[in-house]
């Protein structure tokens, strides 16, 4: 049997010439991030344009990142049961429980909603042989399934620890997703706006430093805003390194299952001039505004060359004019 190389050992001495605080992820970002991230995750500097002679075209990116002022978890709430009195008692059961424990400890009632997703019934195959035919499968009701979804309303992220350990103690595990809310994000857009004409007035200052005058140009602005949360800017990966057998090798391999980590990726803040609060800790909500302004300058006219003409007079004492000829 020939040697089995152990990629491991390549992988090792690799990772310790990479600085520390990159991660596991960085290293395997740098297989596909090409074909992954499109123009908005890009890490070089954007490339400069021009337009017509006489046009100039400033793009102004701001982002700023907001701290949530409150949050919505949902969890599913699962029951089945041979009867539905007996699923629906089961389950209100478990619900009672989770909500007395989320009134223990301070979650008002007004924060809480209950949802009803469905309540259907369970079907199975019973199987009949009968003389000279084949088997026949009829369906026949086996049970019932119950879901109701509870929306947890809360403004401390830290709750969010204790909410789960009460729903694992009456055997909910399944959290569905958890939004987050900002209060008055016009608020948030209109610093932004504010933010980017600032920079672009700072912009025209600079220019008139070398003599171009863009307060005398024709000027039309267009803008655009979008926001990013949080429950869409999660990825995953997996972290292991593999070994590879020798090509004449036989033998049956049988993977095992690969650990997927998951994190919070916040959007880059490569391409963006304005950054408020560039430092993020959680997960926050990301604002961003684009501001487009187009500047048209007045056409350059050629510069005509003034001929001054001299031409002597002389009036005599009769007050008679009278023009001289001087070579």
């Amino acid at each position: 049997m020939k040697s089995i190389f152990c990629l491991i050992l390549l992988l090792c001495s690799f990772t310790r010439a990479l600085p520390q605080v990159m991660g596991n992820y960085s290293e395997q970002q740098q297989t596909y991030q090409n074909l992954r991230y499109d123009a908005q995750y890009r890490a070089v500097p954007k490339a400069a344009r021009f337009l017509s002679g006489n046009q100039l075209e400033i793009s102004i990116n701001a982002l700023s990142n907001q701290k949530a002022n409150s949050y919505t978890a949902i969890f599913n709430i699962l029951q089945t049961g041979k009867t539905a009195d007996e699923t629906n008692t089961l389950l209100n059961a478990r619900l009672d429980g989770f909500l007395k424990a989320l009134g223990d400890m301070g979650i008002p009632a007004g924060d809480i909603y209950v949802d009803m997703v469905n309540f259907l019934p369970k079907y199975e195959y019973d199987v009949s042989k009968k003389l000279f035919s084949k088997k026949t499968y009829t369906e026949i009701p086996r049970g019932f399934e119950l879901q109701k979804n509870v929306h947890i309303r809360y403004n401390d992220p830290g709750m969010l620890d204790r909410i789960v350990t009460a729903a694992a103690r009456q055997e909910v595990y399944d959290i569905v997703k958890v939004d987050f809310f900002i209060n008055n994000p016009d608020r948030v857009y209109s610093q932004l706006r504010d933010s980017a004409f600032a920079y672009l007035q700072k912009i025209e200052m600079q220019y008139r430093d070398i003599g171009l005058r863009l307060d005398s140009a024709y000027l039309i602005t267009a803008e655009n805003a979008w926001v990013a949360y949080p429950i869409n800017r999660y990825e995953s990966y997996q972290a292991f390194s593999a070994q590879r057998l020798d090509a004449d090798e036989k033998n049956t391999v049988v993977s095992a299952d690969k650990h997927t980590s998951r994190f919070y990726n916040a959007v880059p803040a490569n391409d963006y001039d304005i950054v408020i609060n560039p430092e993020i800790l959680e997960p926050a909500v990301q604002f961003s505004y684009n501001l487009i302004a187009q500047f048209t300058l007045p056409e350059r006219r050629p510069v005509e060359r003034t001929t001054v003409k001299k031409e002597f007079i002389m009036v005599t004492p009769t007050g008679e004019v009278k023009s001289l000829k001087i070579e």
